[in-house]
């Protein structure tokens, strides 16, 4: 594949990213009233992030877990025509986040939302680039289908980037409290922390120093939000015993944009919910000796972050398309710490890529036509990390 991957060909990237944010902008400045041109909400799930926020400033916080009021708030800001609700999936804590945004109308807290979420992007890649290669880089990442994802559903992937991004900043310097405490921002989607907790387990008492920056981040957060939102935080509590821990089931969840080995599984096997999850089971355990073995024989701090990062994308349950924009972070540590590495790197990166794009879009035609399908990021990124791991294996051998 090296070979196949000249100037001429790796030019083609750039004019489909380019096309696919050239499209995006012409839909949302030709459409109105907070839809696009095809009449679909702008920012997608930027509006239960809004709605959360508009909901505590008109005093319903009680009821932000509520799918009538929700459906109820979201037509009070976008119109009575709404079909259906945005579930707010997230802690009560980070509506927070939110209530100052909604002051604002929605196109104009989406376009801020947006360019803060560049501007985290930037922020990451600057701190992460070699002086000098911070615009090629950034170039690249915007052809990353899920950086796209993240800014065009009004996510939050790249604030998990930027997070992440910190936490690695202040474990490389060896403030590994620092790191934990920075870590724990991150509880609003607490899956994306399962490598850096198994890695942290098994650090010794840096990594256990990491563990108490977490965990008073976390009491932090839910002191707050157990003192001001109680009711929204006790519901969230039964929300999240309730409906997480079959997510993939809900009538209207779209599956095909769930890249995990879940959600792997659970396309390829529709109708055949236990078998998939446990073969979802036996994947996760399978990552998780793969990269404790490669620990056990590589001790750099660069490799053992970039391989846990990586790793979550194989424990946890619940990684959506614009949470992958994460894996720009060990992808950029890599580049950095291995440059005799890179004609492979390049290679394990041109298959990820592909496996979103186009891969993404097939797998999504194929759900909904055929009920089922194949989610090719799962085997991309496996087949990626073996290429990384055993080239790192053998020039640690030499």
């Amino acid at each position: 594949m090296t070979r196949l991957l000249t100037p001429a060909r790796m030019r083609y990237a750039w004019i489909a990213g380019a096309a696919l944010w050239g499209g995006w902008l012409l839909s949302l400045l030709g459409g109105s009233g907070g839809r696009d041109l095809a009449g679909q909400v702008i920012g997608t799930d930027y509006l239960q992030f809004y709605a959360a926020g508009w909901m505590i400033r008109h005093g319903q916080a009680t009821r932000l877990y509520d799918p009538e009021a929700q459906l109820a708030a979201e037509r009070a800001i976008l119109g009575p025509t709404l079909p259906a609700y945005h579930a707010f999936l997230n802690p009560p804590f980070l509506a927070f986040l939110f209530v100052p945004l909604s002051l604002l109308p929605y196109p104009v807290s989406f376009a801020l939302w947006s360019a803060l979420q560049l501007l985290l992007l930037a922020l990451s890649l600057r701190a992460l680039s070699p002086p000098g290669a911070f615009g090629k880089t950034m170039g690249w990442s915007l052809t990353f289908l899920p950086v796209f994802a993240s800014v065009s559903f009004g996510q939050n992937g790249l604030l998990s980037l930027a997070l992440l991004t910190g936490v690695w900043i202040m474990w490389q310097r060896k403030r590994s409290l620092a790191a934990g405490v920075l870590s724990g921002l991150l509880l609003y989607k607490p899956h994306l922390l399962l490598g850096l907790l198994l890695l942290w387990g098994m650090e010794g008492p840096r990594g256990w120093r990491a563990l108490l920056g977490l965990g008073l981040t976390g009491a932090a957060l839910l002191l707050l939000s157990g003192g001001l939102l109680p009711e929204a935080t006790a519901a969230y509590v039964r929300f999240a015993l309730n409906i997480y821990p079959d997510l993939p089931s809900w009538k209207e969840f779209p599956l095909w944009h769930l890249h995990s080995p879940r959600g792997f599984w659970r396309l390829l096997l529709p109708g055949h919910p236990r078998l998939a999850d446990a073969l979802t089971l036996l994947a996760a355990l399978l990552a998780t000796g793969v990269v404790l073995r490669f620990w056990r024989h590589h001790r750099e701090d660069v490799l053992r972050f970039a391989a846990a990062v990586a790793l979550t994308l194989y424990l946890t349950p619940h990684a959506m398309i614009y949470d992958w924009a994460i894996l720009l972070l060990p992808a950029l540590l890599l580049w950095e710490h291995a440059p005799a590495a890179r004609p492979t790197l390049r290679t394990a990166f041109a298959l990820v890529w592909l496996a979103f794009f186009p891969g993404a879009p097939l797998t999504a035609l194929m759900a909904r036509h055929l009920g089922g399908g194949i989610q090719w990021t799962l085997p991309a990124l496996a087949a990626a990390g073996y290429r990384m791991m055993h080239l790192f294996h053998r020039e640690a051998n030499k």
